[in-house]
């Protein structure tokens, strides 16, 4: 197969309203029993990130991001250690094998889950591997469904999709984003190349995700790569758009926090990649994000 990327107008095939990211209730089932902290593992596009959202939505609590530099401080500043202690659940993204000892003394405590690419070598606590992490057949045909806004269609492909990618909630999501793009009698033909893309998965379908968007949405995507989340008041304040909503699967909107859109820490790097802001284009918008906060 030619390395080319397919070539296809921006847009060609509008886009649907995302739906949010599927209910994952037995992963759900074993945060909410562990007797002490849990230690979510798995590299980029695993899930962490969207299971931790939807358990503190669903429970109530705080969750800080480790991994976001200047944007990974203590959410919007709504959320504290100390507020956390009053009650609620208390999850932490982005750890790194250098926070691990910092974070041994919640290791006994109930309602704390940490995720991690890397193994953070805290001791005596559960851990839910990557593996674990993984959809089944029947979750991939949701994000099928999902993307498609049509079952049979996704029951086609789900099979198929689920072998190629091995369950790997991003690669799922991002081919389910892909092949949306395209036309339903083509989709099985477009699946088929997939399997045979010499490169990995993501480095092909993050660029091929993105050409695909309208021009709006991928200046949206562009601009909320390099800020923390917006709601529909920042963003029409900061002129990035009078239409926030989802785009799947760079732009999910946040179940802890409805109205609130964020683009997945995993996805960040590579979008800032594909589409680059000058740097004191950044700046401003981060200096006039923070002046409208």
């Amino acid at each position: 197969m030619s390395k080319d990327r397919p070539s296809f107008g921006s847009g060609r095939f509008g886009r649907r309203s995302g739906a949010r990211p599927i209910p994952r209730p037995a992963l759900m089932g074993r945060l909410d029993a562990a007797d002490g902290m849990i230690v979510l593992v798995g590299g980029v596009g695993a899930g962490k990130s969207t299971l931790l959202d939807a358990w503190v939505a669903a429970r109530g609590g705080a969750m800080v991001d480790l991994a976001g530099g200047d944007q990974g401080e203590w959410e919007f500043g709504e959320e504290s250690p100390a507020e956390w202690e009053t009650g609620g659940v208390l999850a932490i993204d982005g750890v790194t094998a250098a926070d691990g000892p910092g974070l041994e003394w919640l290791a006994g405590r109930r309602g704390v889950v940490v995720a991690a690419e890397e193994d953070p070598g805290i001791d005596g606590v559960e851990r839910i591997s990557a593996r674990e992490l993984a959809f089944a057949e029947d979750e991939t045909y949701q994000v099928l469904a999902g993307a498609f806004g049509d079952a049979e269609a996704a029951d086609a492909l789900a099979p198929d999709l689920h072998l190629l990618t091995n369950g790997w909630p991003g690669l799922v999501a991002l081919a389910g984003a892909w092949l949306a793009q395209h036309p339903d009698g083509e989709r099985q033909q477009w699946l088929r190349t997939l399997a045979r893309v010499e490169r990995g998965l993501a480095e092909y379908l993050v660029p091929a995700v993105l050409a695909g968007l309208g021009g709006g949405d991928r200046e949206v995507v562009r601009r909320l790569t390099r800020l923390p989340a917006l709601d529909a008041r920042l963003a029409d304040q900061l002129d990035i758009t009078e239409d926030l909503r989802a785009v799947p699967p760079f732009v999910q909107e946040l179940a802890r926090r409805p109205g609130w859109f964020a683009v997945p820490d995993g996805w960040r790097a590579a979008i800032a990649s594909e589409m680059p802001l000058p740097v004191a284009e950044v700046a401003a918008l981060r200096s006039a994000y923070t002046a409208a906060m």
